[in-house]
């Protein structure tokens, strides 16, 4: 099985499950709100409706069951009721009721539409409702539809009665008529006369009216209901659609996914530099060394340091996938935190398409790493010294390119500790791929390598353009900068790359990390030196 396969097929656990409602929380969010808004404004504009209610008894005994003690509904007074709202939703019984009622503008059909009929549970009644755009005329209409379906049972119980009664009636005057009152046929006649008026009595009160309605509530619009049921459903849909957009999107959402598909091991996560840090191009390690977030390059330090103790790599490139992942953010931090520790460091700005390293420290760009292979400037001119102050402020080197020591080292400014050494990329040459397959560079690399203990270069994003294959001839290792979120596909094409080098990959490091992943443990650090506040930085300005 693949390591894709494995991080794939992996069951999810409850974090899981959170980050996936943390990471869709807009669709989560959005999808009940339009749904509620948009179930109020339907209501809203929809046509009122009124619905009155009225109860009608029924006799769960007929006369058979009553006289001769048999229940054709085998003791099941639920069915008799069944089958009695399917009576009382005939043709006949609308026909009834819309001629009774006398309301405008209703058909038969139409009544049918607007009635409704159903056994109670609990008790022998059936339910009559009527809801009608008019709040009196559905009074009306479910009144008398209460009336003249109780009259129509009525008269359909007692019509079979009624017929008998009629055909004894006529043998007995028969009878009379011919003086034959005394025979026993007589006597029976009369005896069935009276058992078929008993049992009229009984049928002809079978259904009864058992409440009318005294008014109409209004059932439509309800806006409010309709928008919490709206909120209800779309939330149901929001989270729905989150997990099948997180089931369709491909895009690698943990650390130990990266780890699998590449092979290397984590060497730190570092979170996303604050808004204010963004917007003014700062570095965390200058503007806030104090901080949580500048203790993430510390252990990121610590961390290449320990996976570098056998190889003694001492030109190390940095690269990512893509573009902004945050790669010349992290090496120009990583460079500092090594610079503090005491290393000699430069840090060569090889990415010659979008060079910005040069922004971060407030320095030109001209006479940079192109100009030297080309012998348009010498090394140790175009290196910049950097005095590097407990915080915020950028403090210039006496000395272009000499290392500060004795006497000298503060350079009149007694924060400054520490001295990092930036070589920016220089002049943008026409077609950077093939410069960067110049032998010079690999001659300027040998040039730093006798002058500092480690040299870091921001390279390239590696699936962007080809430039790192060239460079990985040239440096001794190579650390991958990506986050969360990047592509399967392009995660896997990133290994391929990677496997292709000539230079071991030492490493990868997470940047975008939530806060909380980044081991922040709230322990403080009493950083000798460091202000509390940090001063706002300034150029660093070459000396000529």
């Amino acid at each position: 099985m693949s390591a894709r396969d494995n991080f794939i097929d992996r069951p999810a656990t409850l974090a899981q499950y959170q980050a996936i409602l943390r990471r869709r929380k807009w669709i989560i969010i959005g999808v009940p709100l339009i749904a509620t808004v948009i179930a109020y404004f339907v209501s809203v504009r929809q046509s009122p409706l009124y619905q009155a209610n009225s109860t009608v008894y029924i006799r769960t005994t007929n006369v058979v069951s009553a006289f001769g003690d048999v229940n054709p509904y085998l003791g099941d007074p639920t069915r008799l009721l069944n089958d009695q709202s399917k009576l009382a939703t005939s043709p006949e019984v609308a026909s009834r009721v819309v001629k009774a009622a006398g309301v405008p503008g209703i058909s038969p059909g139409a009544f049918l539409g607007a009635a409704h009929a159903s056994a109670a549970t609990d008790a022998d009644l059936l339910n009559l409702s009527i809801s009608y755009r008019n709040r009196g005329d559905a009074t009306k209409l479910v009144n008398t539809y209460a009336e003249e379906f109780s009259r129509y049972k009525n008269e359909l119980d007692t019509a079979s009665v009624q017929a008998a009664l009629r055909k004894v009636q006529a043998t007995i005057d028969r009878l009379r008529a011919h003086n034959e009152t005394g025979t026993s046929t007589y006597d029976d006649a009369l005896s069935t006369r009276n058992r078929l008026q008993a049992f009229g009595s009984i049928v002809a009160n079978s259904a009864t009216v058992q409440s009318l309605a005294s008014g109409a509530a209004q059932i439509r619009p309800r806006p409010k209901r309709n928008a919490l049921i709206g909120a209800l459903l779309g939330a149901f849909l929001g989270i729905g659609l989150a997990f099948l957009y997180e089931a369709l999107d491909r895009r690698v959402r943990s650390e130990e996914d990266i780890e699998a598909v590449l092979g290397v091991a984590l060497l730190g996560r570092i979170p996303r530099p604050t808004r204010r840090l963004r917007k003014t191009n700062r570095l965390v390690m200058l503007a806030d060394p104090q901080s949580v977030h500048a203790q993430t390059y510390r252990r990121l330090r610590t961390s290449l340091e320990f996976v570098n103790f056998e190889r003694r790599a001492r030109v190390i490139m940095l690269t990512s996938a893509l573009p902004q992942e945050g790669k010349s953010t992290t090496v120009a931090n990583l460079a500092i935190a090594l610079a503090r520790a005491g290393r000699s460091v430069a840090l060569v700005d090889l990415d010659l398409r979008r060079p910005i390293l040069h922004t971060f420290f407030r320095t030109g760009n001209n006479d940079g790493l192109t100009d030297v292979v080309v012998h348009r400037t010498t090394l140790s001119y175009a290196l910049r010294s950097i005095g590097l102050p407990a915080a915020g402020r950028l403090a210039p080197s006496p000395d272009n390119g000499a290392p500060l020591s004795g006497s000298n080292k503060n350079n009149g400014h007694s924060d400054v500790q520490s001295v990092l050494n930036l070589l920016p990329a220089g002049s943008i040459p026409p077609a950077p791929d093939e410069f960067l397959e110049n032998a010079g560079i690999g001659g300027v690399f040998d040039d730093l390598r006798s002058r500092f203990d480690v040299i870091l270069v921001d390279a390239p994003p590696l699936l962007v353009v080809g430039d790192v294959m060239a460079l990985s001839l040239k440096v001794d290792g190579i650390v991958v900068v990506t986050r969360l979120g990047i592509h399967q596909r392009q995660l896997e094409e990133l290994a391929r790359q990677l496997h292709t080098c000539r230079a071991p990959v030492l490493g990868f490091i997470l940047t975008g990390a939530p806060h909380g992943d980044s081991y922040s443990y709230g322990y403080g650090y009493d950083m000798r030196g460091y202000q509390t506040t940090p001063e706002p930085e300034r150029a660093v300005e070459r000396s000529e």
